[in-house]
């Protein structure tokens, strides 16, 4: 083996063993397909706004950087939106923000700081979600208001890659 090619590999292995370090302290880094998007008034019926079978990924990079982008299934173009939520996306039917986050163990909770994406009370703001990990399960769960009723608002992401 010549010696660029054994500095090659010691740069490589380097690179990886500082990903995977990166990794076992942020539990967010990889890429999660969301699998549940549903909002429930208290005392009233689950909203899916996005559908049964929402379309998404939320992509955390090590680096601190976060990709989110959902969609409904199938997309409801030209249709109302059923989303309580006073921070809905325009269009209604699919939704992205992207930025850098950090993450806090304590909660256990990420922030994001919104730089760009089409949910115009986003932009330029910090969003911050707590979350559970359960295998490769993440689950957001929040409360908020909207018209004067309490929602409690739950996602439900499965890991599709570290």
């Amino acid at each position: 083996m010549t010696l660029a090619a054994v500095t090659a590999s010691l740069l490589l292995a380097a690179s990886l063993a500082g990903h995977a370090t990166a990794s076992a302290k942020n539990p967010l880094v990889g890429t999660w397909q969301l699998e549940q998007y549903v909002d429930t008034p208290e005392g009233g019926v689950p909203v899916y706004a996005f559908g049964s079978h929402p379309v998404g990924l939320f992509v955390f990079t090590a680096d601190s950087h976060v990709s989110i982008s959902l969609m409904r299934n199938p997309p409801a173009v030209g249709t109302e939106s059923s989303d309580p939520d006073p921070d809905a996306c325009i269009p209604a039917w699919y939704c992205s923000y992207f930025g850098t986050y950090r993450y806090d163990p304590a909660g256990p909770s990420w922030t994001t700081h919104v730089t760009g994406g089409n949910i115009p009370n986003y932009l330029g703001t910090d969003q911050r979600r707590t979350f559970t990990i359960e295998g490769p399960i993440l689950t957001i769960s929040e409360t908020y208001s909207a018209d004067g009723k309490t929602i409690h608002a739950r996602r439900v992401l499965r890991r599709i890659q570290h």
